[in-house]
């Protein structure tokens, strides 16, 4: 299977329980994210927010002259979640597109992978302000988990 080609169709799959997902928990924003050499592309937007990463929306990596490293870059890069309490007050993070463009300095991603465990984008969460990722029961970070299994479920299950 292509790469990109898990992402065809992903929007009648994903975007109800991804809404959902926002409503319940007030993030301002949940995004499918893939991979590409040079970009981050949104696959699926949710949330108050959906306007600000519509599908299609590329945002460019730091192997781009200029860029700072996305956070869902760097949870491509580690394969591994990562958490931005604040990136405001994070020096590794103050320069992030998305903390700069769209004031979005909270963030919860975790990797997507295809059958074979090559990482090929990010299931993430991010907030204007702080958030907590444990309140509740189930937490967003449990139900973001959880989700990114069923994901990789999926796209194994399409022979990704």
């Amino acid at each position: 299977m292509e790469k990109d080609g898990y992402y065809s169709g992903f929007a009648d799959d994903w975007q109800a329980p991804m809404d959902g997902l926002a409503e319940r928990y007030g993030v301002d924003s949940l995004l499918i994210m893939r991979s590409t050499p040079t970009h981050m592309v949104t696959a699926i937007s949710a949330g108050p927010r959906q306007d600000t990463y519509h599908p299609g929306d590329a945002g460019p990596k730091s192997v781009n002259p200029g860029c700072h490293k996305l956070y869902c870059e760097q949870v491509v890069n580690a394969d591994r979640p990562l958490e931005v309490a604040d990136a405001r007050s994070d020096p590794e993070w103050v320069g992030n597109e998305d903390l700069v463009r769209f004031g979005l300095g909270t963030y919860l991603g975790y990797p997507l992978h295809d059958a074979n465990g090559r990482v090929l984008g990010t299931l993430c969460a991010l907030h204007g302000e702080g958030f907590d990722f444990d309140a509740g029961e189930p937490s967003l970070r449990a139900d973001l988990a959880a989700l990114a299994v069923r994901i990789d479920a999926a796209i194994a299950a399409r022979g990704g």
